[in-house]
C-alpha cells in the first residue's frame, strides 16, 4: 500500500467520523476508492490461516427507500452517502485478518482526506451482506461509512464523550516486559516505543483497547495477547476483540516497516506466567 505521507502521521490523524457533509464522492475519488477495494493485494500476518477477503463500495442511493430506513446505524451516522463493506471467509483468524486489512484501507482513505468510522455492531448486517451477495461461508465483521467530514453534531460529541474516544489506557496497562508484573516503559522500549505508541492510538470497540503486549526480557520479541473476560459487561465485546487485535497488529506492522525495523510474525506458545486469563494471538520478532 502506497501512502502519500508518513503512516505514523496518518495514524495520528485518523479519528472516527460520524457526521458527513452529505456530498457524494467526487468522480475521481470514487473511481480510486473502487479500484483500491476491488484490486487490492493486501496481506496480513494472519493471511496463512485466514480465507479470502473482499471489499465493495456500497452507496446509499443503491438502497430502495424502504431499505434506506433499515440501515441500522440508529442515527449515529449522519450525512453519509457511501459505505465500505467487506466479507471474509470463515477461518481460524478471519476477524484478525479482516481487522488488519480494513484498518489498512481506512488509513489509506484517511490519507486522501476522507472520514471513516469502524462499525462492528450498529448496522443491519444482513442487509449490507445482501448488497455484496455474501455466501454461506462468509461473514461481514464490520463496515465503515466514508465521505467528506462535516462539523461534529451534538449527538457525535455526546457519543465521543460517553465512549471517552480521546482517552487511551496508559502504557502501564498495555505494555509489559517479561510478564504482567512489570510494565514496559518508553525508555526500556527504546526504538520500539514509536511502534507501541501507534498501537496505543488504535481504535477499538467501545474504546476498550483489549490488546496486551509482553516483550521478552533480553530479546527483540513482542507477544500480542487479548483480554478475555468470562463474564460481566465486557462479554458483549468478545466478537469485536479479534478485529481490534488485527488493528493493533496493523499499526505495529506498518510503523515498523516505515521505520525500517525488520521483523517477522510468528505463532508460538510463550507460556508466560500470569497470562492464563488472556488469549495469545501472535508474536513479532526482529530479524537479526
Amino acid at each position: 500500500m502506497n501512502f502519500s505521507k508518513s503512516i505514523i502521521d496518518i495514524i495520528k490523524e485518523r479519528v472516527s467520523c460520524r457526521t458527513y457533509s452529505g456530498q457524494p464522492l467526487e468522480k475521481d475519488i470514487r473511481e480510486n476508492v473502487i479500484k483500491l477495494l476491488e484490486n487490492h493485494d493486501l496481506k496480513s500476518p494472519f493471511s496463512e490461516f485466514a480465507g479470502r477477503v473482499r471489499f465493495k463500495l456500497v452507496s446509499v442511493p443503491d438502497f430502495d427507500p424502504n431499505e434506506s430506513k433499515k440501515l441500522g446505524t440508529y442515527g449515529l451516522i449522519k450525512g453519509v452517502q457511501d459505505f465500505v463493506v467487506g466479507a471474509v471467509e470463515k477461518s481460524q483468524f478471519d476477524r484478525e485478518h479482516y481487522g488488519y486489512l480494513m484498518e489498512t484501507i481506512i488509513l489509506t482513505l484517511t490519507d486522501i482526506g476522507l472520514g471513516t468510522c469502524w462499525l462492528g455492531g450498529f448496522f443491519n448486517r444482513s442487509l449490507f451482506a445482501s448488497k455484496i451477495e455474501t455466501s454461506s461461508d462468509e461473514i461481514v465483521p464490520a463496515i465503515t461509512p466514508i465521505g467528506y467530514p462535516a462539523q461534529r453534531s451534538t449527538t457525535e460529541k455526546i457519543i465521543r464523550a460517553f465512549a471517552k474516544a480521546n482517552k487511551r489506557l496508559s502504557w502501564e496497562q498495555l505494555f509489559f516486559e517479561g510478564d504482567l508484573s512489570a510494565s514496559l516503559t518508553t525508555i526500556k522500549a527504546g526504538k520500539y516505543s514509536k511502534l507501541l505508541e501507534m498501537v496505543q492510538l488504535g481504535p477499538s470497540a467501545g474504546n476498550k483497547q483489549p490488546w496486551r503486549i509482553i516483550k521478552t526480557i533480553g530479546k527483540k520479541k513482542f507477544h500480542f495477547y487479548s483480554i478475555n473476560p468470562k463474564d460481566g459487561r465486557f462479554l458483549k465485546y468478545s466478537k469485536f476483540r479479534p478485529l481490534d487485535i488485527g488493528i493493533a497488529v496493523c499499526h505495529f506492522d506498518l510503523a515498523a516497516k516505515e521505520l525500517g525495523i525488520k521483523g517477522n510474525w510468528l505463532f508460538e506458545s510463550p507460556n508466560i506466567t500470569g497470562t492464563e486469563d488472556l488469549l495469545y494471538k501472535i508474536t513479532w520478532n526482529e530479524n537479526e
